[in-house]
């Protein structure tokens, strides 16, 4: 799957003035970038995958950082999941779960869940944010005004909508390959042409899902339930 992907995208351009070749970026590079001083900048927001980092690397995890998560019900992701990796192959995908596979080892839910526990276990952040995307959807002045306190952040209104848009990439501090994927794959394309957020959409129906993604969405709901019931409500 990686090969089609990576065939695929090689040759697009990206609109970025400064990305990251892949091949650079070791734990110890992004590590060093993200420990680095921006003296022109007022907050610096990083976003990865909490399956990007396993027991062995936890200890790179940068410094300085408040740390959240962003978790949303298993319903929504692997129907969607599924159906983007599709735009890379005629044929049709299957979820499998692996270490070098498409979806990892724990369903993506369980290395945040791991995550999360280093985190408080250590005392890195006593207690990290949890928000869900169906709470954020629903009233993103209670969730974002609740997330800027707990990141040190003034909450403004100007959150709560934005100019649509590519251009924002522009100005990232990303991978080309990242970029060159999701313009292939189109992972971006709605929060690149809002300007606000709209409200949360219904999950699939099981007798629309295919048996791959349905045992991806059993075998993920018990890391995500652990995960929801410490997510900061709606006020």
């Amino acid at each position: 799957m990686r090969e089609s992907i990576n065939k695929v995208s090689s040759c697009t351009v990206v609109n970025c003035d400064n990305p990251w070749e892949s091949e650079n970026l070791t734990f110890g590079f992004v590590k060093d970038r993200l420990e680095d001083e921006y003296p022109d900048k007022r907050v610096i927001f990083v976003k990865d995958m909490s399956y990007a980092i396993n027991a062995e690397t936890l200890h790179m995890l940068p410094k300085g950082y408040k740390h959240a998560f962003l978790i949303r019900n298993p319903e929504k992701v692997f129907p969607s999941y599924k159906q983007l990796l599709n735009k890379f192959t005629t044929d049709e995908v299957i979820l499998k779960v692996g270490k070098y596979e498409v979806v990892p080892e724990h369903y993506a839910f369980g290395e945040s869940l791991h995550v999360y526990k280093h985190l408080t276990k250590t005392g890195i952040e006593p207690k990290p944010f949890i928000m869900d995307a169906d709470d954020l959807l629903e009233n993103p002045e209670s969730i974002l005004r609740q997330f800027c306190a707990f990141a040190g952040i003034e909450y403004t209104d100007k959150l709560l909508s934005w100019d649509g848009g590519h251009d924002i990439t522009k100005h990232w501090k990303t991978s080309k390959e990242i970029l060159q994927w999701n313009s292939i794959a189109e992972w971006h394309k709605n929060a690149f042409e809002s300007k606000g957020f709209g409200k949360p959409t219904k999950a699939p129906l099981r007798s629309e899902m295919t048996d791959d993604v349905i045992h991806c969405i059993e075998a993920s709901f018990p890391y995500y339930n652990q995960l929801y019931e410490l997510r900061a409500k709606i006020n």
